[in-house]
């Protein structure tokens, strides 16, 4: 696990590749309650999924220093696991 984060009512940096390393990376985001929620995944503020459900799942490359942000009106929680190359 590369990190693990609950994001309440805000918008958050859930993940940042290290410094001169690539990263193979799933992040998994659950709805708190189980409920469909709305929320959003940035990868360095560029918006890469937005939308409403209880959980998704994405696969994304990271190069040295792209972050990931989550932001929501709810409470999700976040898992990002993966490979550091």
């Amino acid at each position: 696990m590369l990190a693990n984060t609950q994001v309440n009512n805000s918008t958050a940096t859930v993940y940042t590749c290290p410094s001169g390393h690539s990263a193979f990376v799933f992040v998994d985001i659950a709805s708190n309650s189980g409920s469909s929620v709305s929320f959003t995944i940035s990868v360095n503020s560029t918006l890469y999924w937005t939308g409403s459900t209880n959980f998704i799942s994405a696969k994304l490359v990271l190069n040295s220093g792209d972050t990931i942000s989550v932001s929501t009106t709810s409470i999700v929680n976040v898992f990002v696991h993966g490979q550091v190359i």
